[in-house]
């Protein structure tokens, strides 16, 4: 068997980081989804009546 190094894996906290990075962003996305989607059933609700 050869003794080659194989690549050399990121840190672990640099995964980590990397991970915790893109569920806050994602995070943030669905809170701003949620967002809309309420101001446009409150609008649709108030158009037809149901609520003043």
């Amino acid at each position: 068997m050869n003794s080659e190094p194989g690549k050399k894996l990121p840190n672990k906290k640099i995964i980590r980081s990397a991970k915790f990075e893109a569920k806050e962003q994602f995070t943030k996305s669905a809170l701003e989804n949620l967002k809309t989607e309420k101001e446009r059933i409150v609008n649709s609700l108030k158009k037809s009546g149901e609520i003043d």
